[in-house]
């Protein structure tokens, strides 16, 4: 049997946080096998990106080993690694000779990094003149298409825009499936862990809390997000905006009675009931709350702004709960992500992207027992097939109907 490309064994981290140890990553023991995607998932501070710049060599552990056989591309932060004053061209050939590649290696596969970034005509260009998505754009491609066993990724959906995204995906399934790379990806969005992951492990706390199937791990997490009656706060997350006077506290879900529940069938009604609390003096007249759905690849399915259907919300309160109603939620079975957002008078209070996840569970929609394939997209709607004789049949009468509603 072949050796792991990946093998942990009693990894630890740990950091002087106002003088006392934090542990950000303890006990870590893994194997990762060659060809394997490996899916890393846990809530904001976990240990996440701990674990892959451990594996990186940006930093170093303090106790435990990590054994790593063959060469690493990372894509850990936009520009980690490049030089800001070499052009783009400059800083695809340092990136290769850091990884032990020949230039003849890195000339062969320059014009594919090239095209792939779409950056083409300013890859001689010094990097501190590119915008921040062409930056993007280049980290991955030159991570991608350089000649390494391994690539580790932390939130590439971050990265570029939407067509960009897609591409960066493709372009990860195509390096297993056809070079057999094996991928660490770390991400917030359960659809592409889904989508993308072969296997994956659950880290809370600085230690790995499940691992195994992705789709039982994705729904461990879900679980952890959510607790027995379908609720999560949020009083400390990371990477949130606006000036707070109005924060998000929480989010449950509910069905249509009321009742608290884990999940949402298929096509069935809702509530994302978000906890509130505020800190306005007096009453507030003008207050929009914004809830995005975003979809399997990380792409954004719809949104639900509430002055769309009401012209104000008021606040006459220092806590309290928004309530977003759905009488029927259009999206397949899987796992969605929730971005939530707080206008107070015109200006951002608050938002978070991932705000937690909004797991959508098989249903009998239809009444056949079948639901579509994802693969078609993740939209859920009522529709209906007919059949017409044709012309030379004499009718255009419809002859048969088959409902879907």
């Amino acid at each position: 049997m072949s050796k792991p490309v990946i093998s942990i064994e009693k990894l630890g981290k740990l950091y002087k946080v106002g003088g006392k140890p934090f542990w950000a990553l303890r006990d870590i023991t893994l194997d990762v096998k060659r060809g394997e995607v490996l899916g890393i998932v846990g809530r904001n501070g976990a240990g996440k990106t701990t674990l892959l710049r451990i594996l990186s060599r940006i930093t170093d552990p303090t106790h435990g080993k990590a054994v790593i056989r063959g060469r690493v591309s990372t894509l850990l932060e936009t520009g980690t690694g490049f030089h800001p004053d070499l052009s783009g061209r400059e800083n695809i050939y340092l990136n290769g000779a850091i990884l032990g590649m020949r230039p003849a290696e890195i000339k062969r596969r320059m014009e594919e990094i090239v095209e792939f970034s779409g950056v083409g005509k300013f890859i001689d260009a010094a990097l501190k003149s590119y915008s921040s998505g062409m930056r993007s754009r280049l980290t991955f491609a030159v991570a991608a298409h350089l000649e390494t066993e391994v690539l580790m990724i932390d939130e590439v959906l971050a990265v570029g825009d939407i067509a960009f995204q897609e591409k960066c995906l493709a372009k990860i399934n195509d390096l297993t499936r056809e070079d057999h790379r094996t991928v660490l990806f770390v991400s917030h969005s359960m659809g592409a862990i889904q989508s993308l992951c072969t296997s994956a492990i659950l880290i809370e706390d600085g230690t790995i809390l499940a691992k195994g199937a992705t789709e039982d791990v994705v729904a461990r997490y879900n679980s952890l997000l959510l607790g027995p009656k379908g609720s999560t706060e949020m009083t400390n997350t990371a990477g949130r905006l606006g000036s707070g006077t109005v924060r998000l506290t929480g989010m449950q879900l509910e069905d249509l009675d009321g009742k608290p529940i884990n999940s949402v069938p298929a096509g069935a009604g809702a509530r994302l009931v978000f906890d509130y609390v505020s800190e306005l003096k007096q009453d507030t007249h003008d207050v929009i709350v914004t809830v995005v759905v975003v979809g399997s690849k990380g792409f954004r399915l719809f949104g639900m702004p509430s002055d769309i259907i009401r012209s104000k919300l008021t606040l006459g309160s220092k806590s309290g709960q928004f309530v977003c109603t759905l009488p029927r939620l259009p999206l397949l079975p899987g796992h969605y992500d929730i971005v939530a957002s707080v206008l107070v008078n015109r200006e951002l209070a608050d938002k978070i992207q991932n705000m937690c996840h909004l797991p959508v569970s098989h249903s009998d929609y239809f009444g056949t027992g079948r639901l579509q394939q994802g693969a078609l997209g993740d939209g859920l709607i009522d529709f209906s097939w007919d059949v017409r004789e044709g012309p030379e049949q004499g009718s255009s009468s419809v002859v048969s109907r088959e409902s879907a509603v």
